[in-house]
């Protein structure tokens, strides 16, 4: 049976403005299992994003191509983008259950799954507010309420939690995790954040400078606190890869 959920063939992207080409990378090839959850790192401004909207069909690329498993259907994929992405004019709740509104699926049964996804997430007694009474954590949260709670099964994420304080973000990353492989989907996950990607993923590839190659990739074991981005760090495998990923970077 086959475990692939995305294929990266000989992915090529030149963006021409005029007489001036810039190469942003060349002949990236890797594919995504079902149910996995791959971060992909590196320095900004080497493609990461680009290469996720390529993944995603919103861009076309030079060369090569990306082919999504035919069990993953337009409507079980999923986009979260660096900032959240809320209707101003509805409720948390309202925005929580859009997912399943647009695939006409919004039922009892449904709504009941949003809600407690709203208490797992640590948003109850916030159902009613409108985004601009709620933090940034919590904007984050109802998005990812959102995307679980419309049973998508492949999930692409640019650098989600960028702007969050280091706490809130710690959170996040226990919940997100946790919430992923209980739904058994299969995510894509940018960040440029070392620490991060060592928690969130079971896989990891590392992007050099632009035009970017795919300098190494990691598979992530921790012996501690795997389920917890604090705990974590305590695993000596952490530490480890922490400055294999550093050194890849810099080199």
């Amino acid at each position: 049976m086959n475990n692939i959920a995305i294929s990266v063939e000989e992915v090529g992207m030149t963006f021409v403005s005029g007489k001036r080409k810039t190469e942003v990378f060349d002949n990236i090839s890797f594919n995504v299992n079902k149910k996995e959850l791959l971060c992909i790192v590196g320095p900004s401004g080497c493609g990461k994003s680009t290469l996720l909207r390529i993944m995603l069909s919103l861009i076309e690329p030079s060369k090569g191509k990306v082919s999504i498993s035919p069990q993953m259907d337009k409507e079980s994929i999923a986009y979260i983008q660096q900032q959240p992405f809320l209707l101003p004019w509805r409720t948390l709740i309202q925005n929580a259950v859009l997912g399943v509104e647009l695939k006409n699926d919004l039922n009892s049964e449904t709504i009941k799954r949003v809600k407690n996804l709203i208490e797992e997430y640590g948003l109850k007694g916030f159902e009613d507010y409108l985004p601009f009474e709620l933090s940034g954590g919590m904007k984050h949260r109802a998005e990812i309420v959102r995307v679980l709670g419309s049973r998508a099964k492949l999930l692409f994420c640019d650098e989600p939690f960028t702007a969050l304080d280091f706490v809130t973000r710690l959170d996040l990353n226990t919940r997100f995790k946790g919430m992923t492989k209980n739904y058994g989907v299969t995510t894509v996950f940018i960040t440029h954040n070392i620490e991060e990607a060592i928690f969130l993923g079971d896989r990891i590839i590392v992007l050099g400078k632009k035009p970017a190659e795919i300098v190494s990739t990691h598979t992530v074991k921790l012996s501690i606190g795997s389920e917890d981005a604090v705990k974590c760090r305590q695993s000596p495998e952490f530490a480890d890869l922490f400055i294999k990923i550093w050194e890849d970077l810099r080199a």
